[in-house]
């Protein structure tokens, strides 16, 4: 894996414990070994598909890449939570067929795979998807239930990926891991709507930076 620059403040924090922030700082490795569970039609599609469902560019700085497509991919084969439904086929072989069967029916709309469509054209039929209008009935590829009920689980898995880097939750202003080092449970004292502890990071997301300015 290799590492990019981009280390946020929060990990440098006397707040952090020392497992935390292990833990942190191995979600800004980017694996050098893509894809590593999907097929590589499959890994475009989802890297395709990613930028759509969250443009990430309102939240994080012109050029900043939390390699959202790796870090599921790799997800897929790892530890997972035990819980799927029942319709659906396990986790890495649902996502398979999913994105598989997106890129079906992107060409048999569209004449292009989904990798080579305008963004809104994505967002279609991802929207699609997400009202239960896009499925396949063939054998690797899910139904339009089934593309419904896995909608769900990538949502899901994306804000799960999203909120849990160190990037993301410095520019966002969240410190819910700063509660203390290693010897002792520092916590928190001011815990009003509006307040603010010395060591918690300021949010500089331009999205919130927008919303602020507009009050």
């Amino acid at each position: 894996m290799s590492r990019p620059p981009d280390r946020p403040e929060i990990l440098d924090s006397d707040h952090l414990s020392a497992r935390t922030r292990e833990i942190l700082t191995s979600r800004l490795l980017i694996p050098t070994v893509q894809p590593h569970t999907l097929s590589l039609q499959a890994y475009a599609v989802l890297d395709a598909l990613l930028p759509v469902l969250i443009p990430l560019d309102e939240i994080l700085p012109p050029g900043t890449d939390i390699a959202m497509t790796a870090r599921i991919d790799t997800a897929l084969s790892g530890p997972r939570d035990g819980w799927r439904f029942a319709d659906l086929p396990p986790d890495a072989e649902a996502w398979e067929s999913a994105l598989l069967t997106l890129d079906d029916v992107a060409a048999e709309q569209h004449g292009l795979a989904f990798t080579h469509l305008a963004p809104d054209l994505r967002g279609t039929l991802l929207d699609g998807v997400m009202e239960g209008q896009i499925g396949l009935e063939r054998e690797g590829r899910l139904t339009a239930s089934q593309m419904k009920r896995w909608s769900g689980d990538l949502r899901g898995e994306v804000v799960d990926c999203i909120m849990s880097d160190p990037r993301i939750q410095q520019t966002l202003g969240i410190s819910s891991s700063l509660t203390g080092g290693d010897t002792v449970f520092q916590g928190f004292t001011k815990v009003g709507s509006d307040s603010r502890e010395p060591f918690e990071p300021k949010a500089t997301a331009p999205l919130l930076q927008m919303a602020e300015s507009s009050e």
